[in-house]
């Protein structure tokens, strides 16, 4: 008999164990209609929003994709794929590195990219599959039932207004960090002392001369975006959406939930609401094998093999063919093997232990046991890719957030940030090359941080999944906002408390000084009329005859 109570209980264990605490993977959601609306055509931004996609469809869900950008196959059978028709060349085939340096600046980078969301706002939400979605149905009705809108909150806040006319929670995919105004929607803190401005090499330990110099920035920014940027986006809004929608200043901090593509082991820790999580490498996948071909130059290479690769959206080979052929010159002197993404013809001779390749599988590369070093741009995806293979990173920074990425690796020791000019320097940029090659402590500190990013409970893809479906079950979660996302900035800051201690204390000790002023007056008067003196003094002195 005591044997059977034992089977029972463990039995019970087990079922417990399986229902209640299997976190991501045992936490269902009955299927669910979702809009994933991206209005970015990026290969970086959509290599985030893939897996998530793939995922929810693969949990029952029926996704539905509003974008630019194919997703490409094999595709779910619960899928549907609305094309929206928008073309924009830069982004399609990349950005020309000597363009990249002229429109390139801390500021400038935030302007850029400001009005090029505006531009998207403007001829995406006048597209006719996403006007059929704002206009609305019968009687005021949404179009289409959805239980959920995911979008992007990356300089196109106007999506929000979709959410809104289709009756859904509202949550953000963010292929990267968001600008100082986009953590405020979610009451998140960031303060210039210690949180970088958009596309500025600092982290988070800033000396006064870069705290000066983030704070100028930081309020370059925010008087751009809330003085030039949002009233131009709310006027397209104006124009495009049904009225009666609510402004974008109030929606936006209506959003259920924000899933970051960050990581504290890349990015500086700061308080975040439960409604934002961190899901830094969620587009890394499990590595495959590489191409015979490719797998043999790697494996082959008894020095290591060195991958240089600037991302999917900058072309390597718009580089002067010159600087580009130095390049060569001094990675034919080099031990090691290059593996170079190089989108064109080889500016000149190739040497033996170089290989050009119009397309790599980047993150295999990355991550196989041969690769010494990486040389990129410091993107968010390859930063992270570099961070999980534990493979030292060489930086040349082109615009953007690259800059306070590289700033990040640097500090963790796990590699360098140079200026566009060195390649310009072959023999500066490869004696970089060669001191990250031989200085043992690049790629200890590269380890120690791979591990650190690796270390945690759960996958970034099945975090991400587990909120996304928390949001679903609980019709938007609005328990995780906290109050501060309403707050304006002068009331975070308690200005409007402060003013109002100091006009009652202000008023307090003008009050008490009146008071202190009259008795004294009072008391004066008193002994005067007592002792006569004040009268003697008020007499007149008789001229003299």
């Amino acid at each position: 008999m005591a044997r059977v109570v034992l089977v029972l209980a463990v039995l019970a264990l087990l079922i417990a164990v399986v229902h209640g605490g299997g976190g991501a993977a045992t936490a269902r959601t009955g299927p669910a209609r979702i809009l994933v609306a991206m209005p970015w055509n990026n290969y970086s931004h959509m290599q985030v929003v893939y897996p998530v996609v793939r995922a929810l469809c693969a949990r029952g869900h029926e996704v539905v994709l509003l974008s630019r950008v194919p997703m490409p196959p094999p595709l779910p059978a619960n899928f549907k794929f609305v094309q929206l028709d928008f073309n924009s060349p830069a982004q399609q085939y990349g950005f020309e590195i000597g363009r990249l340096q002229q429109i390139s600046a801390p500021f400038r980078d935030a302007y850029n990219i400001l009005a090029l969301g505006l531009d998207h706002c403007q001829l995406l939400l006048g597209q006719e599959p996403v006007q059929r979605l704002l206009q609305g149905g019968p009687g005021g009705a949404p179009a289409e039932r959805f239980d959920l809108v995911i979008t992007e909150l990356f300089f196109t806040d106007c999506y929000v207004a979709l959410a809104h006319r289709l009756g859904a929670p509202h949550l953000f995919v963010n292929s990267g960090p968001l600008p100082p105004w986009g953590y405020a929607r979610f009451g998140v803190p960031s303060n210039p002392a210690h949180v970088a401005a958009f596309s500025l090499p600092v982290t988070d330990d800033m000396p006064f001369a870069a705290r000066l110099q983030n704070a100028a920035l930081w309020a370059a920014n925010a008087a751009l975006y809330h003085l030039w940027f949002a009233p131009r986006e709310q006027a397209v809004v104006d124009a495009l959406v049904p009225a009666g929608t609510p402004p974008l200043a109030r929606l936006l901090p209506d959003a259920a939930m924000l899933l970051l593509n960050t990581h504290p082991a890349l990015s500086p820790a700061r308080p975040l609401p439960p409604n934002v999580v961190e899901v830094g490498g969620l587009h890394i996948a499990p590595e495959q094998a590489l191409p015979q071909d490719l797998e043999q130059f790697v494996s082959g290479a008894k020095d290591g093999v060195i991958l240089f690769s600037l991302g999917s959206m900058i072309r390597a080979s718009s580089l002067p063919k010159e600087n580009a052929a130095a390049l060569l010159r001094g990675f034919g002197a080099l031990k090691q093997r290059v593996v170079w993404k190089w989108e064109d013809e080889a500016p000149g001779p190739v040497p033996k232990n170089v290989r050009l390749s119009k397309w790599l599988p980047q993150f295999d590369v990355l991550c196989h046991n041969n690769t010494r070093l990486f040389i990129g741009h410091g993107g968010l995806l390859s930063t992270s890719e570099a961070a999980h293979c534990g493979v030292p990173l060489l930086g040349i920074a082109m615009y953007g957030d690259q800059r306070t990425n590289l700033a990040a690796v640097a500090k963790a020791g796990a590699g360098r940030s140079l200026p566009y000019s060195t390649l310009k320097n072959a023999d500066l940029f490869l004696k970089n090359v060669k001191d990250l090659l031989e200085d043992p402590s690049f790629q200890q500190s590269a380890t120690a941080l791979s591990e650190r990013f690796r270390d945690r409970p759960m996958s970034p893809l099945d975090t991400a999944v587990y909120w996304t479906e928390y949001v679903i079950r609980h019709k938007g979660a609005p328990h995780l906002r906290g109050a501060a996302r309403n707050l304006t900035w002068y009331q975070e800051a308690l200005l409007d408390v402060f003013a109002v201690v100091f006009l009652c204390l202000a008023a307090a000790l003008y009050v008490a000084w009146t008071v202190v002023r009259t008795l004294l007056r009072l008391v004066m008067r008193v002994g005067c009329s007592l002792t006569g003196a004040c009268d003697q003094k008020a007499a007149p002195k008789k001229k003299k005859q």
